[in-house]
């Protein structure tokens, strides 16, 4: 299998390198090659001038770092306490949370290109992670390669939603989802093609990280620990291919209208027995933008066949340190509408009103649909960016207590009952 994958990677990036460049479309027009080496040369030899060519200079190093700062103001209608002996019942139905700080750097030294980030979250988040790190090259404007742990290239990017809750793509490992591999990139003249390997998810820890310790959701070998999580399976994902094709039509002035398909295909792997299995994914997505109003729709289907377990209905799949029962064939609805209004009132440079909707539906008839409804505004001043969320939900990880009702949430999802969350988060990004 190995073998394999190297073969077709291999022809992958060689195919994707020899596509043609050229600026982006958003991009300066470039500068006059006129006085490229090739022209040089060619200048020297019509006019026997013998002088050398200029040497180009050396590349200089470019560090840029970033980083935020959040806080949660979060209150919930749960209607039960949480149990186990983890749970801070004080918070159970609200109060003023840390979320979490994040530094990264982003670092060029001429066509080499790095960028990286980790997370420090609370303990019962999972506490400290990578986000992403990769080391890049710039063939040109348009082609790029990435090597390390970056955005898997699948559906609506960088993020299907608006909200601070996500949709429920986020959670089925379809949304802002990051593996372990290779990707290389083509964007200009309105395309958008990716292409990805990836070895294994993200990990925490060498040899495969063991937990639900991460940022983004993927099948994790165990459950956790605590009486109220998800059951240990011992099933990793490992060698997966993405591919990623979409177009955007530029209205000028308007806007823009982004439409694509995405596709990822790869294996799961009993750590028990060494048996594998196929898991896949596939998506239709459109984004557009017109004049102030933003619109994001994708509807996509996902498949996981986890091997050698007695009931293959679902998967356990988690982040954040607490992993969940998934049904194993679902489909994934995920709409999200917005309005940017700009606004000069003191630091405040714009409010975003938004509404987004998504919905998982199962391959088995007696387990209850996933819906959530998130109605908010995000306010931006300078470096302060504030998420106001109101979420109706049924079924969302972030709004179901942590009971026996948990571990079912994107499976069974047994209560089906509508809860509501107010969030606000406060976030100031350097």
């Amino acid at each position: 299998m190995n073998r394999y994958c190297t073969a077709v990677l291999a022809l992958f990036l060689t195919a994707g390198l020899m596509l043609p460049g050229s600026a982006l479309a958003d991009d300066p027009e470039p500068a006059d090659d006129s006085t490229n080496a090739t022209s040089l040369v060619a200048n020297a030899w019509e006019s026997d001038n013998t002088t050398a060519a200029p040497q180009q200079d050396e590349p200089t190093l470019d560090v840029n770092f970033s980083g935020s700062l959040r806080f949660n103001v979060l209150f919930r209608d749960y209607g039960k306490p949480s149990e186990g002996t983890t749970i801070n019942n004080e918070l159970q139905d609200g109060g003023f949370t840390f979320d979490t700080f994040r530094i990264g750097a982003d670092v060029s030294y001429g066509s080499l290109i790095f960028d990286a980030e980790y997370a420090i979250y609370p303990e019962s988040f999972g506490g400290l992670y990578i986000h992403h790190g990769w080391v890049g090259y710039e063939f040109s404007d348009a082609r790029q390669i990435q090597v390390g742990v970056s955005q898997v290239p699948f559906g609506i990017q960088p993020y299907a939603s608006s909200s601070w809750f996500f949709n429920s793509t986020y959670y089925v490992g379809l949304e802002d989802d990051y593996e372990a591999g290779i990707k290389a990139m083509y964007q200009a003249n309105g395309w958008d093609i990716q292409g990805a390997f990836y070895m294994n998810s993200e990990q925490t820890t060498f040899f495969a990280g063991s937990d639900a310790a991460r940022y983004s959701y993927d099948v994790v070998p165990t459950g956790g620990g605590g009486s109220v999580l998800a059951e240990t399976r011992n099933i990793a994902e490992a060698n997966q291919f993405n591919a990623k094709v979409a177009y955007s039509f530029d209205h000028g002035p308007l806007g823009f209208t982004k439409v694509g398909v995405s596709g990822q295909r790869g294996q799961l792997l009993n750590r028990s027995t060494g048996e594998t299995d196929w898991h896949a994914a596939y998506a239709a997505h459109l984004q557009g933008r017109y004049g102030g109003f933003e619109a994001k729709l994708e509807f996509a289907q996902q498949e996981l066949n986890p091997p050698s377990v007695t009931d293959d209905r679902f998967v356990v799949m988690g982040a954040y340190a607490s992993p969940n029962r998934v049904a194993s064939e679902h489909n994934v609805y995920s709409s999200s509408l917005a309005y940017h209004i700009p606004v000069n009132a003191g630091p405040i440079s714009e409010i975003k009103p938004y509404y987004d909707f998504s919905q998982v539906t199962k391959d088995v008839d007696a387990w209850n649909d996933n819906v959530t409804h998130d109605i908010g505004f995000l306010t931006t001043a300078g470096p302060l960016f504030v998420y106001t969320d109101l979420n109706i939900s049924k079924g969302h990880p972030f709004n179901q207590p942590f009971d026996s009702t948990f571990p079912s949430a994107f499976a069974e999802q047994n209560d089906n009952e509508w809860r509501t969350a107010f969030n606000v988060n406060i976030g100031v990004y350097f």
